[in-house]
């Protein structure tokens, strides 16, 4: 199977080390307990970067098998594990006996990555369930839809989004809307639906009469040329773009919108302690580009999101306000990446392309500090440290040890799970799980 770029081109960030480490894996450590508490180990994957050839008919034991690039596991009550094997286009699934099986995806993309008619997975990066517990939701990320797959039948159907990428459609249907890489999903506490709109920079709702609605961001085409027209004159504001056949556009321009509205949303920061509908987040695009923008509601209805190409993770409160949570604000519209900060308040530290986030029972936020190789934790005072693997440095070593000794490689998924970190080692092709202390 051939692999896409996943970072070119008109991207943000390249995510080239993604493919130059997932060539020669070291072997998985032998004698792993994952049941010991602050021990990691992995659990899925025989860390080389494939597909078995019968593994779409044969249940496979989960530590023989192989992987690519997993993106994102989902916990269900039983302690089974869905597991999104992103290279492959499918649904796993990790039985409590560690038992590997096929849920769905045939790993075809069925024609061209716009192609609507499309009725396989292309690169889903995200799932949730839905409130009922029968069905996952699914971010079907190149497929541009949200997809609902049913738990016991595995029928696959499409409840947002009509598979073209562009941003059309607001304030009517979802299921005929257009979105950009869908990247992340999560329920409001009204049961509303919210989507990180990665390509067009913004969070969008669909509500539960099926419409779909702009919650937070905007999607401007204000790039210098020959990506736009360039900023706006001050006291100028953007023009929205014409309308489609499935809607209105969500699209602005500072220029001229026959010129300039085929162009893509501009990544940008417009600051923190401002109106949601206001800001402006960084989101990788492009054909290219890296899944990113993971989101959570917290208990009380704050909404967490990545910021990834800010290197900023984010939260817009109940008022309907951005605050900043942890790294360092654009200096001059340049965004501020690297490592540093450990052990002092999360505001001040940096980091370099967060994606996913996970909420423990305590209000530590965990995240997935991608171009760090490692997951760190902010905790309920705004401290953060480094909860697993060894910041600025790659590889696949530890299990059987303590999650800060160990190893990852472009982790980009991390789940709570009733006390168990579960973090997709996505560049080793592994899951790996730490009960924590």
């Amino acid at each position: 199977m051939t692999r896409p770029s996943l970072l070119s081109g008109r991207s943000v960030l390249s995510l080239g080390p993604l493919l130059a480490l997932t060539g020669c894996p070291a072997e998985p450590e032998p004698s792993c307990d994952p049941t010991i508490e602050g021990t990691i180990c992995t659990i899925v994957g025989n860390g080389e970067n494939g597909y078995d050839r019968d593994a779409d008919t044969t249940v496979l034991a989960a530590l023989e098998a192989k992987m690519s690039l997993p993106q994102d596991t989902l916990t269900a009550p039983d302690g089974s594990i869905y597991i999104l094997d992103w290279n492959n286009h499918r649904l796993r699934l990790l039985d409590n006996d560690g038992n590997l099986s096929w849920v769905a995806g045939r790993g075809e993309l069925g024609g061209s990555l716009d192609d609507p008619a499309n009725g396989d997975f292309n690169h889903p990066t995200n799932i949730i369930f839905d409130q009922s517990g029968e069905n996952i939701v699914m971010a079907a990320w190149h497929n541009s839809k949200v997809r609902i797959v049913n738990r016991a039948t595995g029928l696959v159907s499409d409840t947002c989004g009509d598979g073209k990428r562009a941003y059309f459609g607001d304030e009517g249907p979802a299921e005929s809307s257009s979105l950009d890489l869908p990247a992340s999903l999560a329920f409001d506490p009204d049961g509303n639906l919210v989507i990180m709109d990665q390509a067009n920079q913004v969070l969008r709702m669909v509500d539960q009469a099926g419409d779909i609605h702009l919650l937070a961001g905007r999607c401007i085409v204000d790039a210098p040329a020959p990506g736009g027209p360039g900023p706006c004159a001050e006291g100028v504001e953007p023009v929205q773009c014409p309308d489609g056949p499935n809607g209105p556009s969500g699209k602005f321009t500072c220029g001229d919108p026959d010129e300039h509205c085929d162009k893509p949303c501009t990544p940008g920061y417009s600051g923190d302690d401002i109106p949601a509908t206001q800001m402006r987040m960084a989101q990788p695009f492009g054909q290219s580009a890296s899944p990113a923008g993971r989101i959570l509601y917290d208990g009380s209805g704050n909404l967490y999101f990545a910021d990834t190409a800010n290197h900023l993770i984010r939260m817009i409160d109940t008022e309907g306000f951005v605050r900043r949570v942890a790294g360092t604000a654009p200096v001059d519209g340049v965004p501020q990446n690297g490592y540093s900060g450990d052990g002092g308040p999360a505001l001040e530290a940096e980091l370099n392309f967060p994606v996913d986030l996970a909420l423990a029972d305590d209000g530590t936020l965990y995240f997935t500090d991608v171009y760090n190789h490692c997951v760190r934790a902010i905790d309920s005072e705004g401290i953060i440290r480094t909860a697993v693997g060894q910041c600025g440095e790659s590889g696949y070593e530890g299990d059987g040890g303590p999650p800060e000794d160990a190893l990852l490689n472009l982790p980009f998924g991390v789940e709570w799970a009733d006390g168990t970190l579960v973090v997709s080692d996505t560049g080793n092709s592994v899951i790996r799980t730490i009960v924590m202390p």
